[in-house]
């Protein structure tokens, strides 16, 4: 972990950013998974307008900049110790991080397309590379963190289990429908929630010692 006063203060902040931001991304699958069709099945833009669709992708991107920021103080926090494929595979997944979060502003324009047809080009191709990128990333990270030993308890096992998850649960989970990828999402989401209360714990452990 980095030991100066300055950056654990950031750190701890971006440990927060990323637990509300995980929080927030579980509850807006189950927002999505309740709220009622505006329009039939088809577009890409369901449940919503095009209008609507174009508000909840903004949302996405404005919401994903605090998961750059959590991956991003993940990946600087030394967690992942000195091995050069565990700190490559942080800052893989912040790539892959950033990535996912242009492919938000991406999609805006594909709202009124046939859902099949966008996601088989570039819409899906977007998510499926960056997504790729942040799971690779995680696990070769999180095995990184395993071995260094820097984090403690469970907390220390949190970056490879969102790696995993990414290819075991997600992966597979936006094939499954519209339900289910939403819960797909949301387990993720919450995934990096104790990611970033992991960082968070750490820090403050840190602190006191």
């Amino acid at each position: 972990m980095l030991d100066r006063e300055p950056s654990r203060r950031l750190l701890s902040r971006a440990g927060l950013i990323g637990l509300v931001t995980g929080l927030l991304g579980g509850l807006g699958s189950v927002v999505l998974l309740v709220w009622p069709p505006q329009i039939a099945k088809g577009p890409l833009s369901y449940p919503f307008t095009t209008t609507g669709f174009l508000i909840a992708q903004g949302a996405f991107f404005v919401h994903h900049i605090g998961l750059v920021i959590l991956v991003g103080g993940f990946a600087v926090s030394g967690a992942v110790g000195p091995r050069r494929y565990a700190r490559g595979g942080a800052w893989l997944a912040v790539v892959g991080m950033i990535g996912l979060t242009l492919a938000e502003l991406n999609t805006m324009r594909y709202a009124e397309w046939d859902f099949e047809k966008a996601n088989a080009g570039l819409v899906g191709a977007t998510y499926g590379i960056s997504c790729n990128a942040i799971g690779l990333g995680m696990l070769l990270a999180g095995v990184g963190a395993l071995r260094a030993r820097v984090w403690s308890g469970w907390r220390r096992w949190t970056p490879l289990v969102v790696g995993i998850a990414t290819f075991v649960e997600l992966t597979p989970g936006m094939f499954g429908g519209f339900v289910i990828a939403r819960l797909a999402i949301g387990f993720w989401m919450l995934l990096f929630a104790a990611l970033g209360q992991s960082l968070r714990a750490e820090v403050a452990s840190l602190a006191d010692r």
